[in-house]
């Protein structure tokens, strides 16, 4: 049935990239959630997102993102500290010592994609992408439907 081959190889996919060793191929790199995190925050141009604004991007239950940022702060990667236009709201930030962890641990990810393209070819990854991204795309549209 073409569902469960979908299925199953949605979930394969999913568990390769979920896993620690994509990120930490060498060295002290950061587990996925934490490298998802920071990527996060880096891209924000110095880091200031709530922890409710993560779990929007991330999916992330509140619970585990509690946890993520807990850790990612005892490793003093992130401060946190009360928005100046919402009290409420508390802003996080990405340290220097983040910002260099998760770069590395970027840039082992694209050592490990580069490999998959020289593996796969770059005219099949081109055909991939797009195919990728509407089925992400069409999943999280789903998902709201339900």
């Amino acid at each position: 049935m073409l569902d469960e081959e979908l299925l199953s190889a949605w979930l394969d996919l999913t568990r390769v990239i979920d896993n620690q060793r994509l990120a930490a191929s060498h060295g002290p790199a950061l587990p996925f959630n934490e490298a998802l995190v920071c990527g996060l925050l880096a891209r924000e141009g110095g880091g200031c997102l709530t922890a409710g604004a993560l779990c929007r991007r991330t999916r992330i239950l509140k619970s585990q993102m509690n946890a993520i940022l807990r850790s990612l702060e005892r490793k003093g990667l992130i401060s946190r500290r009360p928005s100046l236009t919402d009290r409420r709201q508390v802003e996080l930030r990405l340290l220097p010592e983040g910002l260099a962890r998760y770069q590395e641990s970027h840039r082992q990810s694209l050592v490990l994609s580069g490999r998959l393209i020289d593996r796969m070819g770059e005219d099949q990854v081109r055909t991939l992408l797009p195919l990728l991204r509407q089925a992400a795309d069409l999943f999280e549209n789903i998902q709201q439907e339900v």
